[in-house]
């Protein structure tokens, strides 16, 4: 057994339900962080890109806050891991919550383009919990145990997945209605196609819009952004259509423009 896998083991007995323990594990997990700076070079190096008029010490306070962040994302998904129907209370804020219930009554399904920002796993669960039909996209995790709990995890949250390596899976459940998410802010290479992202050109993957002309579903992108621990605010774009007829690729990139649009904001 890894040792990250027992330690998340052996957290996930420990907090419980929540209350003192949770806080307390928070306190922990974001103290050692702001300790150990994992990827921390990597981390001050990638804000002096995004943000080259900031100034070393801002730089310093947002790393700070991120590792709070990841500290309290793991603790809630522990928490919700073992007390799955309290996460819908989390997301206290729902923004354009129709646009997913359009899609779903017109029976045509629809492409969720998320970011890894806010907590993307409370996301897809919140979405499947709400009873949305949600398949998401994933990489399996080379840990095999590690990747056993956190598929426990999205069982229990009634989130079903597709491997990102099974092209057709996504066409087949969007063709029944069903919603297909997708990150849409991971770095492709050369498979993937050329987009401005904070002042830079970034390769991002262009199977959302393939997957929308080819089905006919529409494009919503989404998010969740954090407000406070275990406070959430949920938000759905207006739904972005395919043209499926004319050239393909135009399109592609038409579509893979205005999709991640959100993510650049």
């Amino acid at each position: 057994m890894s040792y990250i896998s027992s330690f998340l083991k052996a957290v996930t007995l420990y907090v419980g339900k929540g209350g003192t323990r949770a806080t307390l594990l928070d306190y922990l997990l974001s103290g050692m962080l702001k300790t150990t700076k994992p990827r921390g070079k990597v981390a001050m190096d990638n804000l002096s890109i995004a943000f080259p008029q900031s100034t070393e010490e801002w730089r310093k306070d947002m790393l700070s806050k991120v590792y709070s962040h990841f500290a309290s994302t793991l603790v809630e998904c522990i928490v919700a891991l073992n007390e799955p129907d309290r996460l819908t209370g989390w997301f206290k804020t729902v923004e354009g919550k129709k646009y997913l219930d359009e899609a779903l009554t017109s029976g045509r399904g629809a492409v969720l383009l998320f970011g890894h920002l806010g907590n993307w796993e409370l996301l897809g669960g919140w979405l499947a919990l709400s009873g949305y039909p949600v398949y998401a996209m994933v990489r399996k995790h080379d840990d095999q145990e590690l990747e056993d709990l956190i598929d426990g995890y999205r069982q229990r949250m009634n989130l079903k997945i597709i491997d990102k390596d099974n092209i057709r899976e996504p066409i087949r459940q969007l063709k029944k209605g069903n919603f297909v998410a997708i990150a849409g802010d991971q770095h492709w290479g050369r498979a993937g196609l050329e987009v401005p992202f904070l002042g830079k050109i970034c390769s991002t993957p262009s199977g959302p819009a393939v997957y929308a002309i080819l089905t006919g579903a529409p494009i919503i992108p989404i998010a969740a952004f954090r407000r406070g621990k275990f406070d959430y605010v949920f938000e759905a774009y207006p739904p972005i259509e395919p043209q499926r007829k004319g050239d393909s690729k135009q399109e592609t990139y038409r579509l893979t423009m205005l999709a991640t649009r959100p993510l650049r904001r």
